[in-house]
């Protein structure tokens, strides 16, 4: 069974990494259009909100490298899984992480309902598959 959850914490890193790689391409390639949003919304009113960075870092760019990092920590489970079960830092350090990426994109969410009071599908995918990610890194290990 926990073969199953490790294959679902990889494919949703992997999603995640789709979702965030996207935003940071759109950011980046200035002839490449704009951002469409498939629920019919603006969503650059929230990507280039001044809700947008923390520290002068993109929030997609610091999404890009903690899916990155899910997905190397569950590939690190996958295919040396005896060196999850001893390393307790390893097995800790994805619970804490997923955790921190839940309430990173929890905050995320509310700025966007009760600051810019609109919303992105694109973070609004983002905070499902971390919240997906978090309860997937307790079955895992």
């Amino acid at each position: 069974m926990s073969t199953v959850f490790t294959a679902s914490f990889i494919t949703l890193a992997i999603a995640g990494i789709a979702d965030a790689g996207y935003l940071v391409w759109k950011h980046y390639r200035h002839n490449a259009g704009p951002l469409v949003c498939p629920l019919d919304h603006d969503c650059s009113k929230v990507t280039e909100s001044r809700w947008s960075t923390i520290f002068w870092v993109r929030n997609e760019v610091l999404g890009l490298l903690f899916y990155i990092s899910m997905l190397a920590a569950g590939l690190m489970v996958f295919f040396m899984p005896g060196l999850a079960l001893v390393s307790l830092p390893l097995t800790s350090l994805i619970k804490v992480a997923a955790g921190a990426g839940l309430l990173f994109s929890l905050f995320l969410l509310w700025v966007q309902l009760y600051k810019i009071k609109d919303y992105c599908f694109y973070c609004m995918l983002s905070a499902l598959i971390n919240l997906l990610l978090f309860v997937n890194s307790f079955f895992i290990l």
